[in-house]
């Protein structure tokens, strides 16, 4: 089944490339972007001034998925109700200062963890749950290549983060490092938020009232459970695949090179799964991408290639923001987008900051991965008949 129109879509694209590049930009800089990105180069200065473990320091990625998970679906339904416009300029501004309050982190671990909550909070308006939103509504039959190129922002930060601040980290101290962060965040960030002035009228003509809530229907529900087990499993994989690797005697190098298979095939999933969600059934394009974490995890189980299983995780990886994003705005009005999606994403986020702390608990209890990469490849498998079954886009099921 197709829903997409080449010289639509490319009327689309001659007239929103802009604020596709906007939109990308700003997550580029935003919580799910360089913020997230960046967390590992916190790892080693923090070790060597506090003391600190290395969970203890990587906890803070938890909190900003809670964060998230707090912040997204009441952000997302200001959006429907007021624009999002505001939101984004305020978190611009907030998310800097949040950052400038990080650089003064004292020895306490607690302390680290607050501040990194606040950073996510002060930067919800910096995430997909909105800027997923204003692309869905000036795209339709482009709309899958959109958000897929509008989610490189993201692959972006991966790439460039590490490289780009990794000198800094080194030569003046993490400190002035996360400042560096603030700056770029603003400096990028804020002159990007200005640029969406109107994009609430193309919410329709529907009252304020009436828009901003999350829309309740048999695919919603599933896409709730979908984007919190695909959180949870994913992220886990994800979060220990270097890990898994050296405790089967990879040298570290290595795994960490295997790791970056993962990292390429995210990006090169962005483009190639949105490009498919405009010309086939989307559903059926997600199910088949989902299959590949399945393969992954049973790669890993029984200690088959590395490469193939990074590059597979690695499209999962790709294809679920992307999807959760397309989806929404085929089985929910956009009137009513934010909200839903954000209850989404923030499911989804909350799933990704249990998932990794649950495999470590699995491996401190087994003493290897075996159990947590069973659960994967059979809880993975639920999701891929989940996600097949979703059936026809709400506009169909209206024309019927």
């Amino acid at each position: 089944m197709s829903v997409e129109t080449p010289g639509a879509a490319r009327r689309e694209f001659a007239d929103g490339w802009h604020l596709v590049l906007a939109a990308a930009l700003a997550i580029s800089v935003g919580t799910m972007g360089i913020g997230f990105y960046s967390l590992g180069l916190f790892v080693k200065p923090l070790q060597d001034e506090f003391g600190w473990s290395r969970a203890a320091v990587s906890g803070a990625a938890t909190f900003q998925q809670f964060g998230i998970f707090l912040s997204a679906p009441i952000v997302g339904l200001l959006a429907d109700r007021f624009g999002m416009r505001m939101i984004a300029v305020a978190s611009y501004i907030a998310a800097p200062l949040a950052l400038v309050a990080l650089a003064q982190a004292g020895p306490s671990v607690t302390g680290w963890y607050a501040l990194w909550l606040l950073v996510s909070l002060a930067g919800c308006g910096t995430t997909p749950a909105i800027w997923a939103r204003i692309v869905s509504m000036r795209f339709d039959r482009a709309r899958g290549l959109a958000l897929g190129l509008m989610l490189l922002g993201t692959g972006t930060a991966a790439v460039l983060a590490p490289a780009l601040l990794g000198p800094v980290f080194v030569d003046y101290g993490w400190r002035n490092a996360v400042l560096v962060m603030a700056a770029v965040t603003f400096l990028i960030g804020f002159p990007v938020s200005l640029m969406v002035q109107g994009e609430k009228a193309k919410a329709g003509t529907v009252a304020p009232a009436e828009r901003g809530r999350f829309e309740r229907n048999r695919q919603t529900l599933i896409l709730l459970v979908v984007g919190f087990l695909l959180g949870l499993f994913v992220a886990g994989l994800i979060v220990h695949f270097v890990p898994m690797l050296v405790d089967r005697g990879m040298a570290a190098g290595d795994a960490a090179q295997a790791a970056a298979a993962v990292g390429l095939a995210v990006i090169v999933a962005r483009v190639v799964v949105g490009y498919l969600f405009d010309r086939f059934h989307a559903p059926y394009v997600a199910a088949l991408f989902l299959l590949a974490p399945v393969f992954s995890a049973v790669l890993l189980w029984l200690g088959g290639p590395i490469l193939p299983a990074a590059l597979m995780l690695g499209l999962a990886a790709g294809a679920e923001v992307d999807m959760l994003a397309y989806f929404t705005s085929r089985y929910a009005h956009l009137k009513n987008y934010g909200a839903t999606y954000g209850t989404i994403l923030g499911l989804f986020c909350f799933g990704a900051g249990c998932g990794p702390i649950l495999f470590g608990w699995s491996v401190d209890l087994t003493g290897n991965y075996d159990a947590a990469l069973i659960a994967s490849a059979a809880v993975l498998v639920i999701v891929v008949v989940l996600v097949a079954g979703l059936g026809g886009y709400l506009e169909e099921k209206r024309a019927r």
